[in-house]
């Protein structure tokens, strides 16, 4: 059922690419692989993903004109790759299983796991070509290790731990924060070990006469034997954690100027000046939010009261739990830029909380009844259903036709060839280009340079007389770029789309939303995800207007 809802509509869009991020990053980098370098020139995402992909077009397409191939019809390349992320996607949810089932037990790790199979944001980044999704697998891997190395103790296990969560790193760079459990799992269960051997053998310390500061029992002698082990088992994992890391990412060594500027670059960007149209909300209730539709709030609140659960009953169990998904909070909460997505590598654990709280409230529901089973079935349901019924909506507006797809065939259909046209940059590359993507444009395009995100910030009312000029007779706008200058109150653009509206003698519009529902604004998440219930397509509300007084 969890390849299942990410199978469905994974084909959406294409051949066009709409997300920005699924268009620049991992495959077309991967594609330049082909008769190029390994190095990926790229680092602002970490490579592993790139990589996987890069090994899969090579058994999958004839390398011999694979790059033109793809640049004319990028269709059946976008669609493996998003295969690829769905079955990765899919595989998190077995590993998320084995993880409650290590930490807890099985029932806790089946709810748990199918939390992470039809929570909202993990199904709907399951089937675009991203790296979000992806994390999830060794994330999840890494949990479990953590938890079977806490109850065996070898030195394998912890590196296995740490091999896992360099994977992890290497795939999404936050996954590294993973270190942090990873760390304090091995301090703690050196204490235990040590310590518990030690109370068994103080008697025979005492009958030698050592002194008091030296006896197997004392404090001073459980610090000295509890470092060994912590220092065995944290340099197998550290080792392990930087081959994982190295093998998956080898030109962060080779090539480790443009890595660290890149990154030094991405990291400013995250906590710089906030992206117009970025919710002012602040970032840590605004990820909090997040959650309650990413998992569904009786998910969130779940995994709240289950942190406070293990806490109590076994603090250092549930520190290690709790110290990934608190550090993440606090971490991206308090950045410039809030995107659900970007949270998603703490969601094994916090599902593995939510879970864990969930078979707690059921067991305490039904104890010694009948119908405990029954109890358990009904907290299940409700843990479930929010994720699951937006999943299934949203794969359905996804299945049809994209008010973009509808816009580009209505201006193919009606605009004459070579005429000139405005189109704001809320499209992919060659969206006007005939016969396909890779061909010449159909129409005289007016120059927008980049960076595209500061399009609204340049707009002012002078610029309808610029395309009377000029021959820019057709002006296509959607909601994507207009609604973060109309919301940000720039005048310009406030003053820009003002008279573009009362100067176009006809506008065509195609609308996602349901008739007669409220558009919701613009927001990062709510406006590319489709997470709202007025949206029955996907796509922007798109405006094709035509200046009056206007000769092409």
């Amino acid at each position: 059922m969890a390849l299942g809802v990410r199978l469905w509509s994974i084909r959406n869009g294409l051949p066009w690419v709409y997300n920005r991020d699924e268009e620049f990053h991992f495959v077309p980098v991967a594609v330049r692989m082909f008769g190029g370098s390994f190095n990926p020139h790229y680092f602002e995402n970490p490579p592993a993903l790139t990589y996987v992909l890069y090994a899969v077009f090579r058994l999958r397409f004839h390398a011999a004109g694979f790059r033109h191939a793809f640049a004319a019809n990028p269709t059946a390349v976008y669609e493996t790759a998003r295969v690829i992320v769905a079955l990765i996607g899919t595989a998190a949810v077995a590993l998320v299983y084995w993880a409650g089932a290590r930490w807890f037990d099985r029932r806790v790790g089946l709810l748990a796991a199918g939390l992470i199979a039809f929570g909202f944001l993990p199904a709907f980044y399951g089937k675009f070509a991203l790296n979000d999704a992806v994390t999830l697998a060794p994330v999840a891997f890494a949990l479990g290790l953590i938890a079977l190395a806490w109850e065996r103790g070898r030195a394998w296990q912890w590196a296995a731990a740490g091999a896992a969560i360099g994977v992890a790193t290497a795939v999404k760079y936050t996954a590294g924060a993973m270190l942090l459990p990873l760390g304090i799992a091995i301090v703690l269960w050196a204490w235990d070990a040590k310590a518990g051997a030690n109370r068994g053998a103080a008697g025979d310390g005492d009958a030698q006469g050592a002194p008091a500061a030296n006896r197997p029992g004392s404090r001073g002698a459980r610090v000295r034997a509890a470092a060994i082990p912590v220092l065995r088992a944290g340099v197998v994992a550290g080792i392990a954690f930087g081959v994982a890391f190295f093998i998956l990412n080898p030109y962060s060594v080779f090539d480790f100027a443009t890595f660290k500027h890149q990154v030094a670059n991405q990291s400013a960007t995250a906590g710089g000046a906030a992206k117009l149209g970025q919710s002012s909300t602040p970032g840590w209730l605004y990820y909090l939010w997040t959650l309650t539709w990413g998992l569904g709030w009786i998910p969130t609140l779940a995994a709240i009261g289950g942190s406070v659960l293990v806490l109590r009953e076994n603090w250092r169990r549930g520190l290690v739990l709790v110290v990934f998904p608190v550090f993440m909070f606090l971490f991206l909460g308090g950045q410039a830029r809030h995107f659900g997505r970007w949270f998603m590598p703490a969601y094994p654990a916090i599902v593995l909380l939510a879970g864990y709280a969930a078979v707690r409230a059921a067991d305490w529901i039904g104890r010694g009844r009948r119908w405990a089973a029954w109890a358990l079935a009904a907290i299940v349901v409700v843990m479930l259903v929010q994720g699951l019924a937006a999943t299934i909506r949203v794969d359905a507006v996804l299945a049809r036709t994209d008010t973009r797809a509808l816009a580009r065939d209505w201006i193919f259909g009606t605009i004459p060839a070579k005429a000139g046209v405005v189109v704001e940059p809320f499209v992919p590359e060659g969206w006007l280009a005939e016969p396909n993507r890779a061909g010449p444009e159909r129409y005289r395009l007016y120059p927008i340079k980049p960076p595209f995100q500061a399009y609204e910030k340049k707009l002012s009312p002078s610029l309808i007389d610029t395309y009377r000029s000029q021959g820019y007779c057709w002006v296509v706008a959607a909601s994507h770029q207009k609604q973060r200058g109309l919301e940000a109150k720039l005048p310009g653009a406030i003053g820009y789309y003002r008279r573009l509206n009362r100067e176009s003698d006809r506008t065509q519009l195609f609308d996602p939303w349901r008739a007669g529902a409220d558009r919701p604004g613009f927001n990062f998440d709510m406006s590319f995800d489709y997470y709202p219930t007025a949206f029955v397509r996907p796509g922007p509300l798109i405006e094709v207007h035509h200046l009056r007084d206007c000769r092409s």
